[in-house]
């Protein structure tokens, strides 16, 4: 019993229950002993004494067996719900830097989602106004790095600017028009398409009702 004399590492006790949590995001279901002692760099042994002490505090429901349930894990279980991961913004203008977020989740009902990874981004501006999607409005992105003629996408552009606008790939070009009759298009030629990456398309929008 001389581990119970041994002083544990608050560092510690969030790297275990913030790999749980993010395991879960990604898995949806809680990591054994060997996945957190290899994800932390710490032996199983440790893991299992780190996780036992959480469960005497209250903080996670742990019975020794892989069933790890955080305040995090306890919340999508009971609300049946995907967490999704808040990006920031992104501009619907032109090109502009997105502005990260401090990290958060949204939890929305699987029904609602459908299978598949995603993440919300706060539109900024109206160039596309015209599709339903006004400023301040949130936008659940499917990731994916293709899209289909006519989608609605979140661009990335030379790894620093981002932009939300309807994709129309041409021969020598790839359009980005703005659902704006008062905005241009966007035309990216040559060179410069390779500079463009697809993050996701633009599934349903959340926004307020006046």
């Amino acid at each position: 019993m001389r581990w119970h004399m041994r002083k544990k590492s608050k560092s510690t006790y969030d790297l275990i229950l913030n790999f749980v949590d993010d395991y879960y995001k990604k898995f949806w279901r809680s990591p054994n002993t060997r996945e957190i002692a290899d994800a932390i760099g710490i032996s199983r042994a440790t893991v299992q004494r780190y996780l036992s002490d959480l469960s005497d505090k209250g903080l996670i429901e742990y019975s020794g067996h892989r069933n790890i349930i955080t305040d995090f894990v306890r919340q999508s279980q009971k609300l049946k719900c995907n967490p999704i991961p808040y990006a920031g913004t992104i501009p619907c203008s032109n090109f502009n830097e997105c502005i990260p977020e401090s990290e958060e989740y949204f939890f929305l009902p699987a029904e609602l989602t459908g299978n598949g990874e995603f993440f919300l981004l706060k539109a900024k501006g109206n160039s596309m106004i015209d599709a339903g999607i006004s400023d301040g409005d949130l936008v659940l992105i499917k990731m994916q790095k293709v899209a289909e003629y006519g989608q609605i996408v979140a661009f990335l552009y030379q790894n620093d600017q981002t932009t939300l606008k309807r994709y129309y790939p041409k021969e020598n070009c790839v359009v980005l028009h703005p659902e704006n009759k008062e905005m241009d298009d966007i035309i990216i030629r040559d060179e410069d398409i390779e500079q463009l990456q697809i993050q996701g398309i633009a599934k349903k929008v959340i926004k307020d009702l006046f």
